[in-house]
């Protein structure tokens, strides 16, 4: 490696590594030192933090002082809301009882009259319908025929008796 001129050459290379070298040594851009910059990044050379504008403050947002009397006075109405609906949410939940409570004495009751009643009812026959008796009636036809059908063929000696 010879420097010549504010070069560097690599003599004794390959072609190859030359062309390497010459593409890395061009992509290689180095930056301007720090102190030759001409705005620095310093804290001084900032601007300066805006005054309040024109706008009044907007006291909605702003934290008020607590009232004790008023905090006071908010948590008993919050226990006075609590206990009024545990009272409700009770009630509800005895008169629930309640009725169930008469729900399952009516179904006792009603399984006693049922049982009763199982006792002394006498089984009932179903009477049949007049197309019970036609289907019947129908199927025995059929029966028939196929019978006849049976013993003329028989007959015939087409099929035999067994």
């Amino acid at each position: 490696m010879q420097q010549a001129e504010n070069r560097t050459v690599f003599s004794g290379s390959s072609k190859e590594d030359e062309a390497c070298a010459k593409l890395f040594w061009q992509s290689l851009t180095l930056h301007p030192p720090i102190e030759s910059r001409l705005v620095s990044g310093d804290v001084h050379q900032r601007l300066k933090k805006a005054g309040p504008g024109r706008q009044p403050r907007n006291y909605a947002h702003t934290a008020m002082e607590e009232d004790p009397k008023l905090d006071q006075f908010l948590q008993r109405a919050h226990a006075e809301m609590m206990y009024e609906e545990s009272v409700k949410l009770t009630s509800k939940s005895i008169q629930r009882q309640e009725t169930l409570y008469t729900f399952r004495q009516q179904k006792e009751a009603r399984k006693q009259k049922e049982a009763i009643s199982q006792r002394v009812r006498p089984p009932v026959k179903e009477e049949e319908s007049d197309e019970d008796l036609d289907e019947k009636l129908e199927v025995a036809e059929a029966l028939a025929e196929m019978e006849r059908f049976d013993e003329k063929l028989i007959e015939q000696g087409i099929i035999s008796e067994d």
